[in-house]
């Protein structure tokens, strides 16, 4: 059976890698939506990019750190306009867009909305994100979220979703799951005297994630490792590749939930450093792979974590990490998105 025809909304790297299977496997008349940020524009432009021709609108995100509320309201209403006036278009031109999938942005629900199509669906794994979620109920068909949501953290959206008559449906796998390479072995890392470390640092500016950040700078002279910082919007040869690449390393440091995520999908022993809760964060805590601290001021809690996880890191370099479990989500997934 073809695919019916989807509008997929790309509003973060993340997403990009999540949903390029689905758009490789999807209709030649898709439309793919992606904003404007640096690693977007080097994904899309890499030579080594995974995405088929599909027609591409670019958009600007409302969110950043030197952005006036007014301006995030027109950068919003420009955005639902520009994506409501394509979908019409299609609905007259012929190949009408049958579904528009988001994950996390939900503003084009609302431009789905407006030009009436049938079925517009909100991906999230992130409970705090209430604003979102707000849109979402107003315009969305359909929920999905991800195992372990947490109820007590997103301010009665699931609640609400079952009282509007939205269509719920919780994943059983896991988002990285999709797009990552389950490790089979322990991999042969590289040599060296001292632990290899990969740090991951954000420059936020998010919707949600403002109250979230913390620096993981102040922990990197005191680890005694070999520390390889990958900023967010740093240029970097293979944009795609950043998340398997993770794996090459013995540890990770992160103040990026999203990465710290990946990287203990792939048995690499992660220190989060960031206030943020999620509950897919929750069942991986006290297995051996993710360790948390939400701030670096020196004291007994930061001390602890950081040194279970040294304990962690060293056990990997020496060949005997922990090994994974794995799902199935792409095929879930799908599923549900038929």
């Amino acid at each position: 059976m073809a695919e019916s025809p989807t509008c997929w909304v790309l509003d973060h790297p993340a997403h990009m890698q999540l949903f390029h299977k689905f758009i490789q496997s999807g209709s030649p008349v898709d439309i793919i939506v992606a904003t404007k940020r640096a690693e977007i524009d080097a994904m899309i432009e890499s030579n080594s990019s995974p995405l088929p021709k599909r027609h591409i609108l670019r958009v600007k995100r409302p969110v950043g750190r030197r952005i006036l509320p007014i301006q995030r309201e027109i950068r919003a209403l420009r955005r639902i306009h520009s994506v409501t006036s394509i979908l019409k278009r299609r609905n007259i031109t012929g190949k009408p867009i049958e579904k528009v999938v988001v994950k996390g942005a939900a503003l084009e629900l609302n431009a789905a909305k407006k030009a009436k199509i049938p079925r517009r669906i909100y991906i999230t794994d992130t409970e705090v994100n209430h604003l979102a979620h707000g849109i979402a109920l107003s315009s969305a068909t359909e929920v999905i979220v991800t195992p372990n949501w947490r109820q007590d953290l997103d301010g009665g959206f699931i609640d609400d979703c079952n009282s509007n008559g939205i269509r719920v449906h919780k994943l059983n796998g896991e988002l990285p799951h999709i797009y990552l390479a389950q490790p089979s072995t322990i991999r042969d890392l590289k040599e060296g005297s001292v632990p290899h470390i990969l740090h991951r640092s954000l420059k936020g500016g998010g919707v949600h994630d403002k109250d979230e950040l913390v620096s993981a700078e102040p922990l990197i002279s005191d680890l005694g490792m070999e520390v390889t910082t990958v900023a967010e919007n740093q240029s970097i040869n293979d944009p795609w590749g950043l998340p398997q690449a993770i794996s090459d390393y013995h540890g990770v440091l992160s103040e990026s939930v999203t990465l710290a995520h990946e990287a203990i999908s792939l048995g690499v022993p992660t220190l989060l450093v960031s206030k943020a809760q999620r509950g897919f964060l929750d069942q991986h805590l006290g297995g051996g792979l993710l360790f948390r601290i939400d701030s670096t001021v020196k004291g007994p809690a930061l001390n602890n974590e950081v040194v279970a996880w040294r304990e962690a890191v060293q056990m990997r370099r020496r060949g005997d990490g922990l090994a994974v479990g794995w799902s199935d989500c792409y095929n879930e997934l799908q599923q549900i998105l038929r």
